[in-house]
């Protein structure tokens, strides 16, 4: 791609302050990302995407002139990486974006479950299932709640990152899971069905708790079924779900202590990033001027003066929701899910959320509650 060249970008209209920022390339279009098929690629050299698109053979047939294809999720599995390498067309994804987000939503989730059923997290244990960016995420804002939490991540831990080696068993062990692994179908790293029957009998067992905001795929959604429908006093949450968007089993909704329409990364702010990071990466491929930088509206809420002595689990929940109240997401799924189309429409539709980062305390004087703060991720002026 040469400098001067008329560059035509096609990307999925969910992307907010797409049509602003990939401008500064050429002319960019817009269109809902589960409709875009191969007769849209036939004159596009640049693709932007999220999940919802599924870049395979059929849709690549008719794209002579694609180049590049930009991701705004952290995974990639909608995409046949081997498909687009053979067609010599350069791919990225946007790694860590939206890791704040779910890192949000998991400590929402948390917080809503231990008011529900009285839990004090200080004497119930935490199995994280992946310590990439979202399952760090997670372990920053859970420090300061657990006192004991315990990894799983047999990649990292070949890499000799320690602290991760702990045994799927022993994570079954824990009073909470919760899953952040991409989803991979086969190897020794394979994450499909990672929890079957067997192993969600072993946390149900003695009541843990499962929270799954990875891939749908990571949970065998039938053996839930089948679990729940034995005990429905087991504790579930889920943000994805096989089969989306309409549902492999539907008829999980009604059972689970909640359930949203994988959101969980979908906060504004993570938005703004990925489409900012793919903004980069596409004018570094291709050497092309890109001096924009990252702008994201101002928050309802940005400050707040504190005046405490002690933090308690109340406070931080009073706090949390104020900002994400992951109840109200819960609630809009279960009460308006009907098909494949109401999936995607909470998601076309999806109310604006902001990151706890947004919010800046003050008046908080004491280092050690300074650090508690910023475990949590609020600022701390």
């Amino acid at each position: 791609m040469r400098m001067g060249d008329k560059v035509k970008i096609l990307a999925d209209q969910a992307m907010p302050n797409a049509l602003e920022t990939f401008s500064a390339f050429g002319e960019v279009y817009l269109k809902q990302g589960r409709e875009i098929t191969a007769d849209d690629l036939k004159d596009i050299d640049a693709l932007m995407i999220r999940s919802v698109t599924k870049v395979n053979h059929n849709l690549l047939e008719k794209a002579p002139k694609l180049k590049f294809i930009g991701t705004a999720t952290a995974g990639y599995d909608h995409i046949d990486v081997k498909e687009v390498e053979k067609r010599g067309i350069k791919w990225t994804a946007a790694p860590g974006n939206n890791a704040q987000s779910v890192g949000d939503y998991v400590l929402s989730v948390l917080l809503v479950l231990a008011q529900r059923f009285d839990l004090n997290l200080k004497n119930l244990s935490l199995g994280i299932v992946g310590l990439g960016h979202t399952g760090s995420a997670v372990l920053q804002r859970a420090s300061p709640l657990f006192s004991k939490i315990v990894m799983r991540d047999p990649p990292l831990n070949r890499q000799g990152v320690e602290n991760v080696a702990t045994s799927l068993e022993e994570i079954l062990a824990c009073d909470i899971v919760t899953l952040h692994v991409p989803l991979i179908k086969e190897g020794e790293d394979c994450t499909y069905h990672l929890l079957g029957k067997e192993e969600l009998l072993k946390l149900k067992s003695h009541q843990g708790i499962l929270i799954n905001a990875s891939r749908g795929d990571v949970v065998d959604n039938e053996a839930l079924l089948e679990v729940l429908q034995e005990d429905s006093s087991f504790r579930v949450w889920l943000d994805v779900f096989e089969q989306e968007p309409a549902l492999k089993v539907p008829q999980l909704l009604p059972l689970l202590q909640g359930a949203t329409a994988h959101i969980a990364g979908y906060s504004l702010d993570s938005k703004y990033k990925a489409t900012f990071m793919l903004a980069k990466s596409f004018a570094k491929e291709f050497n092309l001027p890109f001096k924009n930088t990252l702008v994201v509206p101002q928050a309802e809420l940005e400050n707040l003066d504190l005046k405490v002595k002690t933090l308690d689990l109340d406070l931080i929940s009073r706090l949390v929701f104020s900002i994400y109240d992951v109840r109200r997401d819960s609630n809009l799924f279960k009460n308006r899910f009907v098909d494949g189309k109401s999936f995607d429409l909470l998601r076309k539709n999806y109310r604006e959320r902001r990151e706890l980062s947004t919010l800046t305390l003050h008046g908080i004087e004491d280092q050690n509650l300074r650090k508690l703060f910023e475990q949590l991720s609020f600022k701390v002026a």
